[in-house]
């Protein structure tokens, strides 16, 4: 009778130690098994997380770019998204006589700046400043320095006031004009032109007629103006913001000037 008690006893003590093994084992299996699941969960959702906000991203990003070149010309606009969206930089060009003022922080160099400085490196911008009539701009080697430049949008300032101390009349001008639109054109079929008039003079009499002409032409044949004019000042005190000679502004004109141009490129 003893023997057989040591023997149930024995068996027991097996049969406990091989179920207990086995729960064990299920156990340790069940935890690592939910552990994997945990982690492959969270794996998964910080990839769900992250995929939406860089797209999030990356749309506000384009949202505020259609935003700030929203007064562009709407062939601009979707020329500049479209170079955008493959990597490529769109090239403004800046042309025009000394008014310009590109060696003497002038409205060039400053709206050249904000641009940089807004758009970054989606754009380059140059500055093609001469001191030459509208005829002799189209017939000469500046026109030919713009154009090799490619650009995608050109700022024109067409020589008016210098064409007036050369006795170079609005038809001719105007002519010159559409000479350089259409090799524009062929050069860069995407491409924009916008004029622009040279700054006002105090006392002046004919000059208005040649701008108010000028402003005619540019709706005639469908080219954006920009009539910054209208933020300078139309009283005696027009000569504050000229060097005495007017023919460039001074420091109080280039900023008006340049104040105008900033806030139509860079809506904000």
């Amino acid at each position: 009778m003893k023997q057989l008690l040591l023997t149930v006893l024995a068996i027991s003590c097996v049969a406990f130690l091989f179920l207990g093994n086995m729960y064990w084992k299920e156990r340790t299996t069940l935890v690592a098994s939910e552990e994997k699941t945990a982690e492959t969960v969270e794996d998964t959702s910080t990839e769900e997380t992250t995929e939406p906000q860089k797209e999030e991203s990356e749309e506000e990003g384009r949202e505020g770019i259609d935003s700030l070149i929203s007064n562009w010309p709407e062939e601009a606009q979707v020329h500049f998204k479209d170079l955008m969206e493959n990597g490529e930089t769109y090239k403004i060009a800046i042309v025009g006589s000394p008014a310009l003022g590109e060696t003497e922080n002038g409205w060039a160099p400053q709206l050249k700046e904000k641009i940089l400085s807004e758009l970054d490196n989606q754009v380059e911008v140059e500055i093609f400043q001469s001191g030459v009539t509208s005829i002799e701009f189209i017939n000469g080697e500046e026109a030919d320095k713009v154009l090799a430049y490619e650009p995608d949008l050109v700022l024109l300032e067409p020589f008016s006031l210098t064409d007036n101390s050369n006795q170079v009349g609005s038809v001719q001008n105007h002519e010159s004009i559409l000479m350089f639109l259409r090799i524009l054109k062929e050069t860069n079929e995407d491409s924009v032109l916008l004029l622009q008039p040279p700054h006002p003079l105090e006392g002046a009499t004919y000059y208005p007629q040649q701008i108010e002409a000028l402003e005619e032409f540019a709706e005639e044949e469908s080219i954006s103006y920009l009539d910054h004019w209208t933020s300078w000042p139309d009283d005696e005190t027009l000569g504050d913001y000229l060097i005495e000679s007017q023919d460039t502004p001074n420091e109080k004109g280039h900023d008006i000037w340049a104040e105008y141009l900033m806030d139509y490129f860079i809506n904000q």
